[in-house]
């Protein structure tokens, strides 16, 4: 299996055009169906089926798509920690935070560590755990920084605990339920969560299930956190915020806080890594920076 029939396929997976792919690629569209051809009998199934409609995968070619991505990842990462222990402090690291880590430990943990590594190259995505987990597991992150519910996280990760956060309530100054201090109270209510739960009810449910109550009819779900504060700023929705954003955001989007008679939920900070994956020298030195920036301000 060679490195050029796995991008050759991942970019048809990609593009849903031979065309389209042969153009990323820089090739004409015979040489990427050969390549593609090679590959399926190198693995001994067919990938990828051709119509008038253009391209779909097979159920093989579904399967194999995520391992191609994978493979192709692992070995760009390999070649990072070759370079890395050759050249010295070199290399890329790329990492997913959450809204509130980016605006609290990050700055300081970035710091450190780029005045150490100057050289090294930092790709940061801000994103919300949903996406951060779909981009481990193709392996285009080295790592994470996400707030993880304790328990929750599947077992092709692991987790480094860094500090906890306290969940809270949050919704505009003229909201109707501002004088709320039940969950009770805001059942009824319009909600708004980060997160891509299609049915909605896995994020709110640890409020609700503890009051005997499914979720709330009515949640609307996004991959923002800041399109999320931004709505719940001016309109009537209820946003479950962690409780670092209190005092980063909530007054300049005009939100309020709202204490409930129940205990919420606490999220543990963590750095999330695709089980087994080593991570890379550069990588591993982030890491450590980020611990200790994560130190300092629980200290602080």
């Amino acid at each position: 299996m060679k490195p050029n029939q796995l991008h050759a396929f991942v970019a048809v997976v990609e593009q849903m055009s031979i065309r389209a792919a042969a153009r990323v690629l820089g090739l004409s569209q015979p040489a990427v169906t050969k390549i593609v051809r090679e590959l399926e009998r190198e693995v001994g199934a067919p990938l990828v089926e051709r119509s008038v409609k253009g391209v779909r995968l097979t159920e093989f070619g579904q399967a194999f798509a995520p391992r191609a991505r994978l493979l192709l990842a692992d070995m760009q990462r390999a070649r990072d920690e070759i370079a890395q222990i050759r050249d010295g402090a070199t290399g890329s690291v790329s990492m997913a935070v959450s809204a509130s880590f980016a605006l609290t430990v990050l700055p300081a943990a970035f710091k450190d560590f780029h005045t150490r590594l100057p050289a090294v190259d930092v790709q940061f995505s801000e994103a919300v755990l949903p996406w951060m987990l779909a981009r481990l597991r193709d392996g285009y992150l080295d790592f994470a920084v996400a707030h993880v519910v304790p328990g929750t996280l599947d077992a092709q990760f692991e987790a480094l605990e860094l500090f906890p956060v306290q969940l809270v309530v949050g919704m505009r100054d003229r909201h109707p339920l501002r004088g709320a201090r039940s969950l009770h109270d805001l059942y009824g209510g319009e909600w708004i969560l980060p997160g891509d739960d299609h049915g909605g009810g896995d994020s709110v449910s640890p409020l609700f299930t503890p009051l005997g109550l499914p979720p709330p009819a009515r949640i609307i779900q996004g991959q923002s956190v800041t399109v999320a504060l931004g709505l719940v700023g001016h309109m009537d929705l209820i946003g479950l915020f962690v409780e670092p954003l209190v005092k980063l955001t909530f007054k300049r989007h005009g939100i309020r806080r709202i204490d409930v008679v129940e205990t919420l939920p606490v999220l543990n900070v963590c750095v999330v890594r695709r089980r087994g994956q080593l991570p890379t020298p550069a990588a591993q030195h982030f890491i450590e920076c980020i611990q200790r920036a994560s130190a300092a301000a629980m200290a602080g």
